[in-house]
């Protein structure tokens, strides 16, 4: 009586078992490594591209006068479009797990940043230098906020690079 109560338990739970799926594998590892650590990653790659922006479009009040500094030449503008797309696409790159400071947040300033360069990028190309300006300084401000929540983080990650 025993063995077939016993049976009458161990075939039920056999057969959902049976038909139960396998979990599924886990996702594959992504196919990219990132290089540099964060700090290295802005002082590198997002500021001077940044810079091209901030640099290109400006006033200058001296002793000798007003001098307005705006791009002329192809070559001055493809620098500056060059300058805005580096920034946009290494915007998204903060997103990037390893990067990426939280979910909230840190995604919302990189997805402003990446917004903030690609209308420079738009200004650049339509070669409007009082565009430029503008988008140069909600870049600005968007770099600004970030870094007034998580600097002190990235002051000690890393000692800067020389």
């Amino acid at each position: 009586m025993r063995a077939t109560l016993r049976l009458l338990i161990l075939v039920p739970a056999l057969g959902l078992f049976a038909c139960s799926e396998p979990p599924p594998p886990p996702p594959p590892a992504p196919p990219f490594h990132t290089i540099l650590d964060l700090k290295q990653f802005m002082l590198l790659v997002i500021d001077p591209a940044a810079d091209l922006v901030w640099d290109s479009v400006k006033t200058i009040m001296s002793k000798k006068g007003t001098e307005e500094i705006a791009p002329k030449t192809e070559a001055q503008w493809t620098t500056v479009r060059s300058g805005a797309a580096t920034v946009a696409e290494a915007a998204n790159l903060l997103m990037l797990d390893g990067r990426a400071r939280d979910k909230k947040e840190w995604m919302a300033a990189a997805r402003r940043l990446t917004d903030t360069a690609e209308k420079a990028l738009k200004a650049a190309e339509a070669k409007d230098p009082a565009a430029v300006f503008a988008a140069g300084g909600e870049m600005y401000e968007a770099c600004r906020g970030c870094h007034q929540r998580y600097a002190a983080h990235l002051n000690n990650t890393t000692e800067a690079v020389k």
